[in-house]
């Protein structure tokens, strides 16, 4: 989680040496892109993975290194730091529906940070850290625009007596709903599948010991 003390992650030491990692905010997208991707195979996943995070440098073949890595880079994805207090809380403090989309939502996220930041998020791509786009992500107002569609999506139908204002409702869910299917397993938060990532990490553990065989 982001710090106001120390540097958000981007390296890791491994054998005495420093490896620099890549987690802008566009990086980590691409990730979370990757992890959920059924075309692809766990070992290409990996492979990917680790074109994304890594400079393109000599790297160690020990598969210590890139267990390390990609064990630092998951927690640095799905840390929150709040809610995971709460009782009957999964161990990554997940809400159990999925409300938005990085990719889907990419104009709506792009034009609540304008609107709200003066940030332009194209110009961030490659520099701002995931964890400061996190932070402003969850910090945004309920009059921004992404965050007035999450509210129509999370709001139920049931709530609304009048007919009319049920059909504006409706419809709206209808306009603004995500291409994927809804599942109560799926995370609020795209950074936390927390089932897919952990099966990619562990996957991704599997095949680096494999190949130190």
């Amino acid at each position: 989680m982001l710090s106001l003390t120390q540097d958000p992650l981007n390296e890791v030491v491994f054998g005495g040496k420093t490896y620099r990692l890549d987690l802008a905010f566009d990086t980590v997208i691409q990730y979370l892109k990757l992890s959920s991707d059924d075309e692809l195979s766990e070992e290409e996943k990996a492979v990917y993975a680790i074109e994304l995070f890594l400079d393109k440098e000599d790297l160690p073949s020990d598969p210590k290194f890139y267990e390390l890595v990609f064990k630092a880079v998951n927690e640095e994805i799905i840390s929150d730091p709040y809610g995971n207090n709460m009782p009957n809380s999964n161990p990554f403090g997940l809400a159990p529906v999925k409300y938005f989309d990085y990719e889907q939502d990419a104009e709506a996220i792009f034009a609540s940070f304008m609107s709200e930041y003066h940030i332009n998020l194209l110009e961030q791509r490659g520099k701002m850290h995931w964890r400061e786009f996190k932070a402003l992500f969850d910090g945004l107002s309920e009059n921004s625009y992404m965050q007035r569609i999450i509210s129509i999506r999370q709001r139920d139908l049931s709530d609304v007596e009048d007919g009319k204002m049920r059909q504006q409702l409706t419809d709206a869910k209808s306009y603004y709903a995500l291409d994927e299917p809804q599942n109560e397993t799926v995370g609020q938060d795209q950074a936390a599948q927390t089932s897919a990532l952990s099966a990619m990490f562990n996957a991704m553990r599997g095949q680096t010991k494999k190949g130190g065989q």
